[in-house]
């Protein structure tokens, strides 16, 4: 159980921005018969949602449970994707539901 949460913790912002990225790719079919791009939207928030919580837990952690190194390590790896998935965001805002 204690590795489970050291993966989660030091790994679990690149699995979050993988699945959003995944998710937005199987998607974007669907925003051209729906005339909008919500479903992009929520998958965006999503994954911010995620991976602050994500670095959030990675900060938490005690030094018995996980070395500090790798809790910050965890924590500014959250940082970089939040920052990654604001950024890949950027064509859902810039383009409309069909081109």
């Amino acid at each position: 159980m204690k590795r489970i949460l050291i993966v989660l913790a030091a790994l679990g912002s690149p699995l979050v921005w993988f699945a959003s990225h995944s998710a937005q790719f199987a998607l974007a079919p669907l925003t051209c018969p729906w005339r909008s791009n919500l479903v992009l939207w929520v998958v965006v928030f999503v994954a911010l949602i995620l991976d602050a919580g994500s670095g959030l837990f990675a900060w938490r952690l005690e030094p018995p449970t996980m070395p500090r190194w790798l809790a910050l390590g965890g924590a500014a790896l959250s940082a970089a994707f939040f920052i990654v998935i604001i950024a890949q965001a950027i064509p859902v805002l810039m383009l409309g539901g069909c081109a």
